[in-house]
Formats: structure tokens, C-alpha cells, sequence
């Protein structure tokens, strides 16, 4: 009986373990290196079957000042919250990941860029739309997020270079007004941007 306790008691402490290698701790998105791991998975997969996928780059907007206001409390709030508005709006099969402080990732499988930019401005919509209640203020505190799209060209599966033009379409969102939606400059379409 006592060895069988303690079996399953290893076994629960080998699966939280392995969680806690792939979640991150306060949201309990994937972290960093588990997110590159399922992301590149998914490229090779897309690559193989000719498949369309996407990247987008999210960041929340003045984080260091919702901190410097409210208390790192309420910081931790936010992530969370952007979290479950992850879980509410994108699919199953979407992977998203905290890459950072207040900068997350999403690879939408199956997805083109006018798809993306969708997806993107559903989220975006439903960050500025939602506000945490604070026990110690007044009044509810409301946040954004700035978004930046890119998906491969015709060759291009490179994980690093799709974060690098997503990082750069982020940018630009959080440099001309922040709470909008950009989409790589390697792509010119109509909805190349979007405001929110």
C-alpha cells in the first residue's frame, strides 16, 4: 500500500514538473521555449502539406505604466486576463505562448494573413473592451494591446524571420498610436493597417 502511495505521488510530482518546464507560471500560457518548440512543429508540418499559417506578436500597451499606477498586483491582472481572453476567443489548435514580460506570441495553423488580421482584430477588440475590477480603485482599470501579422511567403518558413517581421508590424502599431492591428511590410494589401 505505502509503495503504491508513493508511486503515484512521483508520478503526480513528474507531471507537475513537466508543466511547470512548459507553462508559464502566472498565466499558464505555454512559456518561451515550449511555445518554439510547438511552433516550429507546426512550420514543418505546414511546409510538408503546402498548408497556410500564421504569426502574430502581441504586446500590452504601457504595461510599465499600468504598473507604476496600479501596483504589480494589477500588472499580474492584466496577463491573466489577456490570457483568458486568449482561451475565449482563438481555437484549440492556435499555439500561444508568453514570450516575454508583456509580449505573447499566437501561430494560427490554417490561417492567411486577411484570416490573421481577423483574429487579431477580434482580439484586439475584446482586450479594449474588457475592464478587471481593482478593490482598491474606484474605478475599473481597461488596457490594449498592439498587434503585429505575418505570415511566410512562398518559401519562407524561417521561425525566426516570421517573428522578426511580426516584431516589426508590432512595432510599428505600438509607434503610430498603439491599441491597432499591423500587418508586415513584406505584404501590401489594402488592410495593411487597421485602427482601433
Amino acid at each position: 500500500m505505502e509503495i503504491s502511495r508513493d508511486i503515484t505521488e512521483h508520478k503526480a510530482l513528474l507531471t507537475k514538473l513537466g508543466l511547470q518546464a512548459r507553462q508559464d507560471y502566472l498565466t499558464g500560457l505555454n512559456n518561451r521555449g515550449y511555445f518554439m518548440e510547438l511552433a516550429e512543429r507546426e512550420i514543418k508540418k505546414a511546409s510538408r502539406y503546402g498548408h497556410n499559417f500564421t504569426i502574430l506578436m502581441l504586446d500590452i500597451d504601457n504595461f510599465k505604466l499600468i504598473n507604476d499606477t496600479y501596483g504589480h498586483k494589477a500588472g499580474d491582472r492584466v496577463l491573466v486576463t489577456l490570457a483568458d481572453i486568449f482561451r475565449k476567443t482563438l481555437r484549440v489548435v492556435d499555439i500561444e505562448g508568453r514570450i516575454g514580460g508583456e509580449e505573447f506570441a499566437i501561430l494560427l495553423p490554417e490561417t492567411d494573413r486577411e484570416g490573421a488580421v481577423i483574429v487579431a482584430e477580434r482580439l484586439r477588440s475584446s482586450v479594449e473592451d474588457c475592464e478587471i475590477l481593482l478593490p482598491s480603485f474606484d474605478m475599473p482599470m481597461c488596457f490594449t494591446v498592439s498587434i503585429g501579422v505575418s505570415a511566410p511567403g512562398s518559401v519562407d518558413y524561417n521561425l525566426d524571420a516570421l517573428l522578426s517581421q511580426a516584431d516589426d508590424a508590432l512595432y510599428r502599431a505600438k509607434h503610430t498610436g498603439r491599441n491597432k492591428v499591423c500587418v508586415d511590410l513584406s505584404y501590401r494589401h489594402s488592410s495593411d493597417l487597421l485602427h482601433g
